[in-house]
């Protein structure tokens, strides 16, 4: 079956995104309440650190919202300009600790975005060193690395190493530093980066830093966004484990009070999330808990028009419409599918459109019709 056929550029169905997530599936209100936290972390905006706990019941669709919100970070130009991090799940090796996470959250940044964010850095406290150069009458001096402590000075005490590391990381190569492989080779830290107490301290120093104004209305990102997915696992794993995630997130959040946005999911109730997290991180909630319902019949179908027109071809007459199905063969598929998740929704539709095409001679320009689908799923559950 060729997608090309039925006005389609790629599949509208992936069972377990790996990538983007451009539409909204659920409650309208929800959306506005998670865009507004999100916006409101930016430094234009109250540029305060925002944490947060999504729940729900399993497949509602806490980690479908994760990845929306993540891709409207990313992909959002004028609204954003910020770092975003999706995770998951928090047991990212076997052992289960901040520190694994830590390590997880920097290779997902990535050598290539580091060594960008580095650049920037350097680039700003530069400016600002031959404004002291220019300020002092040697400003056609070659070498005016004498000004560089200044400049540095400029900033907060608790800045300034993670300043240092990464101007140097202009240069040299910082990444096995970071991601805990060696010793930081220069002396703004010490040793290796080994325990999670010095893995937070660290994070927090590089996430307070690329979103502090290095010069006055300059920076380099607005804010940065960690979003932990199916954060349940701790509360399967042993209480000291999920102790050493827990504490980690709040020597993060002590360490950068501004323009982190924090978010975590979890398919539990409330009750068993308050066991498992200590009262100092639980005292950090900057809101109430969300809660992410179920999709009604009307949102499922919205959301799935709404997939179906994201992956249409340019130009497609069909936009607006639930091509290749008939709106009454979609009725059927929401009414008859157990538990309206976005997963669920895409596993009864990837299943009626290509049964359609493969056993029952669906061809280009014909769409499925309802008792089609009622044949498709009812002969086959």
């Amino acid at each position: 079956m060729k997608l090309l056929d039925f006005g389609l550029r790629q599949d509208p169905f992936p069972i377990v995104p790996d990538g983007p997530v451009h539409n909204w599936a659920g409650r309208a209100e929800l959306q506005e309440d998670l865009i507004d936290l999100i916006k409101g972390v930016r430094a234009r905006d109250i540029g305060v650190t925002e944490f947060a706990i999504l729940f729900g019941e399993y497949g509602a669709g806490k980690s479908h919202a994760l990845r929306y919100l993540k891709t409207l970070v990313d992909e959002s130009e004028t609204d954003f300009c910020a770092l975003a991090v999706y995770v998951e799940r928090p047991r990212v090796a076997s052992k289960l600790n901040f520190l694994e996470l830590y390590r997880y959250i920097i290779r997902s940044i990535g050598r290539e975005k580091l060594a960008e964010i580095c650049r920037l850095v350097k680039e700003r406290t530069d400016q600002t060193i031959a404004e002291l150069a220019e300020a002092a009458g040697v400003a056609h001096v070659a070498d005016q690395s004498t000004f560089e402590e200044a400049a540095i000075g400029n900033l907060s005490e608790q800045d300034r190493r993670m300043a240092r590391l990464l101007r140097r990381g202009a240069e040299e190569d910082i990444f096995p530093f970071l991601t805990g492989q060696s010793n930081c080779s220069g002396n703004e830290y010490e040793g290796k980066i080994d325990s999670d107490f010095f893995a937070a301290q660290v994070l927090s120093d590089l996430f307070r830093l690329i979103t502090l104004e290095i010069r006055p209305d300059d920076r380099v990102y607005e804010s940065v966004y960690l979003f932990f997915d199916e954060c349940e696992v701790l509360i399967d794993a042993k209480a000291t484990e999920s102790e050493l995630v827990f504490s980690g997130l709040r020597e993060l959040l002590n360490g950068v009070p501004y323009r982190l946005g924090l978010i975590l999911s979890f398919s539990a109730a409330t009750a068993l999330i308050e066991a498992i997290m200590s009262q100092h991180l639980l005292k950090r909630l900057t809101m109430p808990y969300i809660e992410v319902p179920m999709l009604d019949d009307n949102d499922a179908k919205e959301f799935l028009k709404a997939q179906l027109d994201y992956f249409r071809v340019d130009e497609s007459p069909h936009v607006g419409t639930f091509f290749p199905f008939e709106e009454d063969a979609i009725d059927f598929i929401v009414e008859n599918t157990t538990s309206l998740t976005p997963r669920n929704l895409f596993i009864d539709c990837k299943r009626v459109f290509e049964r359609a095409f493969r056993r029952f001679d669906l061809v280009p320009g014909d769409t499925v019709s309802r008792d089609l689908a009622e044949r498709i799923l009812l002969g086959y559950r």
